[in-house]
């Protein structure tokens, strides 16, 4: 009997075929027909989901699909099946997508770490700016040098100095003030390389002082005034001051150094209060205001 007519029941008719017993790889089933091979896929598919403790999708395509599950030889549904789970996709797209995440991992990796160092260097620098504000218009510390504030201040005393209070007014008469020797015009650049020069841990390497570099002194007259040294004494605009902070261990000597100045828009003058051992504006002349890093605090 051939094939084709074997299918249509051997007479050549289209009526469904019957069977009583077929052989199946040498399985036996008792009263099948053809529908019923749908069930069995359906059993091996639970045994094949068993097996990989997954869920198998399958659709009537694979089931109706005679080549793979159903044919002359009875391919098995579960071997089938089991393959798909073992080789992945038809077209090896399982293998190229673990090794694509393999890729975009060492991808992703690299640029964490350079977002990382990107992130330290930028904290680094913004904590720079910060602290260079802070130095220049907020909080400073500074170390007296010399004798020639006694008794206010003496040698060697650490004091604390800060611009804020002149961001939006100017220097006072009696406040003591820390300014620049060299009358350097103050801005951020200039605080910036002072900052990296002029520092704690600078000054230790090189066994440097700043001293020569900054001064305090006590401001004594401000734009406007005319300051007068005669021998009796510091003349304000005509006026004989009373200072209770010179040092009262030594009668002030004025005679080497009487003279008049007119204190200019955005000048000072300014007098140490150990009056015999002070350079001051009387031999250095005026200094601007701009020149002033600040306030000294809790005098």
């Amino acid at each position: 009997m051939s094939d084709n007519e074997f299918r249509k029941g051997g007479d050549g008719s289209d009526n469904d075929l019957e069977i009583e017993k077929v052989s199946f790889s040498g399985s036996d089933v008792e009263e099948f027909d053809v529908d019923g091979a749908f069930s069995d896929a359906s059993d091996a598919v639970a045994a094949a989901e068993d097996t990989a403790g997954v869920d198998v999708p399958i659709s009537e395509d694979i089931i109706a699909d005679e080549d793979k599950v159903i044919g002359d030889d009875m391919v098995d549904a579960s071997k089938y099946l089991n393959s798909i789970y073992e080789d992945g996709d038809a077209d090896g797209s399982a293998d190229d997508d673990e090794s694509g995440v393999e890729s975009r991992g060492g991808k992703r990796g690299a640029k964490n770490v350079g977002k990382e160092i990107l992130s330290w260097i930028l904290t680094f620098l913004i904590a720079f700016i910060v602290a260079i504000i802070i130095n220049a218009y907020f909080f400073r510390v500074s170390k007296v040098s010399g004798d020639s504030m006694l008794k206010t201040f003496t040698s060697g005393q650490t004091v604390f100095l800060s611009r804020a209070p002149y961001i939006f007014s100017e220097p006072k008469y009696g406040d003591v003030v820390v300014f620049d020797r060299e009358q350097v015009h103050r801005n951020i650049l200039v605080e910036v390389k002072e900052s990296l020069q002029y520092n704690i841990i600078t000054l230790s390497i090189t066994k440097k002082s700043d001293a020569h570099k900054y001064w305090i002194k006590r401001v004594i007259g401000v734009p406007g005034d005319t300051i007068e040294i005669k021998a009796d004494g510091v003349y304000r605009n005509g006026v004989l001051l009373t200072e209770n902070y010179v040092n009262p261990d030594e009668v002030p000597n004025y005679s080497r150094n009487i003279g008049k100045w007119e204190v200019g828009e955005g000048q000072l003058f300014v007098m140490g209060d150990n009056r015999n051992h002070s350079s001051d504006s009387r031999v250095i002349g005026l200094i601007t205001i701009n020149s002033v890093l600040g306030k000294v605090l809790g005098q």
